[in-house]
């Protein structure tokens, strides 16, 4: 069995090394599968990582040997060079009933030639909602990894390791898996379909540990970002009274359940305004701002600078942007 690694200028080293050490400690363990790799850039060229190491690929995609799984690696601002060539390769590939995949930033380099479309893909909760308004036509999934007409989508670093690890079960079995995971130390196997750990910014803890009153209204917030909706809704969902509600939340998530909504619905424009072109006017409407200047005020306060220059930054759109998903409430917000 052989994969293909794509890699595009800027791509993380982290989940590329993780996909070829599971494959190369299967190996071992199962010679008999004979599982391979190669790395392949688009024009053959070797790429550099974000981290400044160039990696030297062995073919251009265009002259791509036959491969079982093709995976692409690359940040989120890096579009394809020859999107009407490399598309072409992809799509000849699923015509020919192999698996295409991107992993983690790479979704938007595959979202904007339209891979994706009319397709379910596993996004990173940091990138989620500025895919929704960029690909209207993909449905974002907050799974670890997921697999929908033969196009594979994988949320992040760790998710890349979890999802050879369900190849390598499906292949050589799941003992030789296991042996895999216990090499790395790697505590659990989670499948395709498992939810991605999102940050509660509660103390320690992430989403899935916070109580269950709790837990559900995050959720309800994070369903509810371009929608008018009231503290109240929440606390009704929940079965207590405003004030009991209120208490509980502050008591675990360190701030009021109002302030955690508001700065919610500001990261969500953050991601927005750094990875779309939607126009700012438009974005502070979409999640409750009926003034762009009032959207402005807030958001220089929150992130030191105004929705226009954070647009206009070159740097903007680098892999491991502040964007503060869900994020402890900055002070400036947590004192209103």
């Amino acid at each position: 069995m052989t994969l293909s690694f794509l890699c595009l200028p800027g791509f993380p080293m982290a989940p590329l090394s993780m996909a070829i050490d599971a494959l190369r400690v299967a190996e071992a363990a199962a010679p008999e599968a004979a599982y391979g790799w190669r790395i392949v850039s688009e024009d053959g060229a070797p790429v550099m990582a974000s981290c400044g190491i160039s990696v030297t690929p062995t073919a251009a995609l265009s002259a791509l040997p036959p491969t079982e799984v093709l995976l692409t690696f690359a940040a989120a601002d890096t579009p394809l060079a020859q999107p009407n060539a490399s598309g072409a390769v992809l799509r000849r590939l699923l015509r020919q009933g192999q698996r295409v995949g991107a992993v983690n930033g790479a979704i938007f380099a595959l979202g904007q030639i339209g891979l994706f479309d009319d397709t379910r893909a596993s996004v990173h909760y940091r990138y989620a909602d500025a895919v929704r308004e960029r690909f209207p036509r993909m449905e974002v999934s907050p799974a670890l990894f997921c697999e929908d007409r033969g196009r594979l989508s994988i949320s992040g670093a760790a998710a890349v390791f979890e999802y050879m690890l369900a190849l390598i079960a499906k292949r050589s079995g799941q003992e030789v898996a296991v042996e895999v995971a216990c090499r790395f130390q790697h505590a659990t196997q989670r499948g395709e379909g498992t939810a991605q750990l999102l940050p509660a910014h509660s103390r320690d803890q992430t989403r899935d540990m916070l109580p269950r009153i709790v837990r559900e209204a995050v959720q309800f917030f994070a369903d509810h970002l371009e929608d008018r909706i009231l503290i109240q809704d929440a606390a009704d969902q929940a079965g207590l009274s405003l004030r009991q509600f209120e208490r509980i939340f502050k008591q675990e998530m360190g701030t009021t359940p109002g302030t955690y909504y508001r700065q919610l619905r500001l990261d969500a424009a953050r991601q927005k305004v750094l990875h779309t072109e939607a126009p700012l006017s438009e974005i502070a409407f979409s999640v409750g701002y009926e003034t762009a200047s009032a959207f402005n005020a807030v958001y220089r306060r929150t992130y030191g600078r105004s929705p226009s220059v954070d647009r206009a930054d070159p740097t903007r759109r680098r892999p491991n942007a502040a964007l503060r998903d869900h994020a402890v409430v900055p002070r400036a917000l947590a004192a209103e």
